[in-house]
């Protein structure tokens, strides 16, 4: 090849690498991964605002504030909905816990709302939550429906037998929300539970919270109980609401829970959403 040829060839594959970055970016890939030192200061500021949230076991009684775990469950990106550096959290170190928290970051709002949270009850009493003087929300109803699965296998012996047993169960469980401007969205169970537990005095010898997502983004919860009843220990579980899209759970392809849109903001029996301003206050 002469050097005019050798030219124009590294022309055209340079032509060719500049169409193939631009259709990957119209393709809606995943963001370049941030760098660590920006990545740390984005959570920094997460666990600030998750800091900021005070959950109560018992409405009205400050001595039932529960325990914020300190490193979240989940770190998510959602880009149908152009969402970065999201996060999931969890209040109540021991037992079930008491409630769980959203906070997702949209760069494209204006800063006054880039930030959205959304609460939802893990508890089968009433909560109440507040943040500074911006929110204060007191659940009208539990946010465990807590059902039996009937045919299951009784709950195994040891805890790594009862981790399989429950992602079996899992498997038996399909849910999808359902989108304004893209339709039906399947979403996808992820493997792995995304909090552990037991609770001796809600006889739950062991728990588990799996998640349905859209990308890695949880939009409905799955709350799998093995409980020791009288006679027995049988297999329980429930369903959270965690999106403003109307979502819905079948088990066994038979539906067995909905939940209805809820653009933030908005407030549901066991289920808040709403946006703040961006800059976060210092404790």
């Amino acid at each position: 090849m002469n050097r005019s040829s050798i030219s124009q060839a590294c022309c055209d594959a340079a032509a060719s690498l500049a169409i193939v970055l631009v259709m990957g970016v119209c393709a809606g890939e995943e963001p370049e991964v941030r760098p660590e030192e920006q990545r740390a200061a984005h959570l920094a500021r997460m666990k600030e605002l998750a800091a900021s949230i005070h959950v109560y076991t018992v409405p009205g009684k400050k001595e039932s504030e529960a325990i914020l775990v300190s490193e979240p469950v989940l770190r998510y990106t959602d880009n149908t909905r152009k969402n970065d550096e999201s996060s999931l959290w969890i209040w109540g170190s021991k037992g079930r816990p008491s409630a769980i928290v959203a906070i997702e970051f949209y760069p494209n709002r204006p800063k006054a709302s880039a930030w959205l949270i959304e609460i939802a009850s893990l508890s089968a009493e009433r909560i109440s939550v507040e943040r500074n003087t911006e929110l204060a929300w007191t659940a009208s109803g539990p946010g465990l429906a807590l059902a039996t699965i009937a045919d299951a296998d009784p709950p195994a012996d040891k805890p790594v037998r009862r981790l399989a047993q429950m992602r079996d169960l899992r498997k038996r469980f399909a849910a999808h929300e359902r989108e304004t401007s893209e339709g039906r969205i399947e979403l996808r169970p992820l493997t792995s539970p995304l909090y552990r537990y037991e609770d001796a005095a809600n006889a739950v010898v062991d728990g588990a919270i799996f998640s349905f997502a859209n990308g890695t983004n949880p939009e409905v919860l799955l709350l799998l109980e093995a409980h020791k009843t009288k006679d027995a220990q049988v297999w329980r579980y429930s369903l959270v609401q965690m999106t403003g899209a109307a979502v819905a759970v079948q088990l066994d392809g038979k539906q067995v829970w909905q939940r209805g849109e809820a653009d933030p903001p908005a407030v549901r029996e066991s289920y808040v959403n709403g946006w703040i301003p961006s800059e976060l206050p210092t404790r």
